[in-house]
């Protein structure tokens, strides 16, 4: 075969050159052998190794909880070993505090629930409030807050320790150092809602006018909401009084006493508590061997029948 070779840059499939010469004299075609190439498999992943991750990360965030909180209640670590008590108070030392603590020691700190340990403490009547605090690991820190005596209450088993609010706390075992202590005795001849507070009331407004007899008072007899019968060393007779009227009374009386001594020569009881009036009520000679104790008792139950009797004034 003979011909001329041309030169020179290809023609594209597309062109109109090519599809001439691809159809020659003969009216050949000449096709178009080149294929584009298939597009590449994707592999399809295992479905249960997608969930594998997320599910391994789940199982983590709850097993690691609970694998602390086992370790947590079962190391010996977390045991209560160390009992502080801050302070202490003259009746409730920090020994007993501790003693009272101890069948705790040993039990898990995390767990103890602190309202058994605050109740074996309120055991001791002296004990008002009870505060508790975990110091982990091992710690627990007690406060504590005594009742305040404030008054001795007598009733049928004897005196007894009364806080302001009237309550009795434990029995007197010492009279001198109760009464060493400034406590006063309160009797009540029926009940009467805050009454030690009313009488310990009525003792500071003797106290503001005459604090001498204020200071020598031994008991209070509460009669009603109101009206009290004071008992003091300082006068040999008791005072009947109506609470916020003893500073008046106390000073009118204080001028009338030479005047009392002179005309009665036992006086068994003066009453303040009317308005234009001083009532003294005349007593008999006192018996020989007669205790004071039972003349104050004999008063006392004497005064509810007062306002019937014709008293000299």
């Amino acid at each position: 075969m003979s011909g001329s070779l041309v030169r020179g840059p290809m023609p594209s499939l597309g062109s109109p050159a090519l599809a001439a010469a691809s159809t020659g004299a003969s009216g050949a075609r000449v096709l178009d052998f080149r294929r584009r190439g298939a597009p590449p498999r994707r592999r399809r992943r295992n479905p249960l190794l997608q969930l594998a991750r997320p599910l391994a990360a789940a199982l983590l965030l709850v097993l690691l909880p609970l694998g602390l909180a086992a370790w947590v209640l079962t190391s010996r670590r977390f045991q209560l070993a160390e009992v502080v008590v801050e302070g202490g108070t003259e009746r409730i030392k920090a020994d007993w505090v501790r003693q009272a603590l101890a069948p705790f020691e040993g039990r898990n700190l995390v767990v103890l629930p602190l309202s058994e340990a605050a109740e074996a403490l309120h055991k001791n009547p002296w004990v008002q409030t009870v505060e508790l605090q975990k110091e982990l690991p091992g710690r627990l820190r007690v406060a504590l807050t005594e009742r305040r005596p404030t008054a001795l209450l007598r009733g049928a088993g004897g005196l007894v320790y009364a806080d302001p609010d009237g309550k009795p706390i434990v029995p007197v075992d010492s009279l001198p150092d109760a009464h060493k202590a400034g406590l006063l005795e309160v009797f009540f001849s029926r009940p009467v809602p805050g009454g030690v507070a009313s009488a310990l009331d009525v003792a500071g407004e003797l106290g503001r006018v005459r604090p001498d007899w204020a200071a020598a008072l031994t008991r209070i007899d509460v009669l009603g909401e109101e009206d009290f019968c004071l008992h003091t060393d300082a006068l040999p007779f008791p005072l009947l009084v109506t609470r916020g009227q003893v500073g008046p009374k106390a000073r009118r009386l204080e001028e009338l006493l030479p005047e009392l001594e002179r005309r009665y020569p036992v006086i068994e009881a003066v009453d303040l508590r009317f308005s234009r009036r001083i009532v003294v009520q005349p007593g008999a000679p006192a018996r020989a061997g007669a205790e004071p104790g039972a003349r104050s008792q004999h008063i006392s139950e004497r005064v509810q029948a007062w306002p019937n009797q014709n008293l000299t004034s």
